[in-house]
């Protein structure tokens, strides 16, 4: 879990607007406390982009992101991409224990 007095939600937020970012998301242990106090514990997120993108673009967004979260964090970064899981008996166990950070509406401009 992240368990910070500080309020990161304005730079997720951002974050997620420079990396197309459709929804972002605490995931697994991340999410449950497990991991309070670990300082070298990684943080997992799930993750939906908005598309199409191209690979060159696709490939951008998520390695920035990736990058810019952990530097923000301090932490090393764990990614699950949900773009395109529709598919229920996937999809049910990668977001049983998750809590939302960021949900846009719309693409970026």
């Amino acid at each position: 879990m992240i368990n910070s007095e500080r309020d990161y939600s304005k730079e997720i937020a951002n974050l997620c607007k420079q990396h197309n970012v459709k929804y972002l998301g605490l995931h697994g242990s991340s999410y449950d406390q497990e991991n309070v106090g670990t300082e070298d514990a990684e943080i997992n997120f799930l993750v939906e982009f908005f598309l199409p993108m191209d690979p060159k673009q696709y490939g951008m967004c998520y390695f920035g992101l990736e990058k810019e979260l952990g530097d923000m964090f301090g932490r090393q970064v764990g990614l699950c991409d949900l773009t395109g899981i529709t598919h229920p008996d996937i999809l049910r166990p990668l977001t049983k224990r998750k809590t939302d950070i960021y949900k846009a509406t719309e693409p970026p401009m």
